[in-house]
């Protein structure tokens, strides 16, 4: 039975790729836009829930994977590759509370799912990436119901080396998303 299961399983999980792939080859997955400013910088805007994770055996981190073509090595040997989370995911809004926020990875939060005041449990929201892989991992503090994450927007914001090293761009507080736009001058 366990062999029937497992076969089962594998089945509905080829089925379930397939369909992710057919979903991203038609154009029809979580990036919204890819902008080019000047044919140097790329910004990648994108969202994802906790539906998007892939979730360890106990249940401590979610992991999302995406393949990113612009991430060559110019980017990732000489340049910089920053992710910024929507500023809600801090501060914690209700729609249409806040500025308009980014909030640079990786980050920490702390949740207080009672109201009592009190952090409840903490997700480390981290990011790694290599030659066209983007990583981002969540970890809890404790294990937790990933599927019930709300949805989060992201920047992903790719500098080729050129116009990262240059001197003009010294005093740039890369932690600080307005900063880095007003340096580039990236669109709003």
């Amino acid at each position: 039975m366990n062999m029937i299961t497992l076969t089962s399983l594998r089945s509905v999980f080829a089925a379930t790729a397939l369909a992710g792939i057919l979903v991203f080859s038609a154009g029809c997955d979580n990036y919204q836009d890819i902008i080019v400013i000047g044919n140097d910088i790329i910004i990648r805007n994108f969202s994802i829930d906790g539906g998007d994770l892939d979730v360890s055996a106990d249940g401590t981190i979610g992991s999302y994977h995406r393949e990113v073509p612009e991430l060559n090595s110019d980017v990732v040997d000489a340049g910089a590759v920053l992710l910024y989370a929507d500023g809600e995911l801090i501060v914690g809004c209700d729609a249409g509370d806040c500025a308009p926020t980014w909030t640079p990875l990786p980050v920490t939060v702390g949740v207080d799912e009672d109201g009592d005041e009190y952090i409840d449990y903490s997700i480390t929201y981290s990011y790694a990436y290599n030659i066209q892989d983007l990583y981002i991992d969540l970890i809890g503090s404790s294990p937790l119901d990933f599927g019930s994450l709300a949805r989060t927007d992201f920047h992903l914001l790719l500098i080729p080396g050129n116009l990262y090293v240059g001197n003009a761009r010294a005093g740039i507080d890369y932690t600080d998303y307005e900063a880095v736009q007003r340096a580039y001058d990236l669109p709003e």
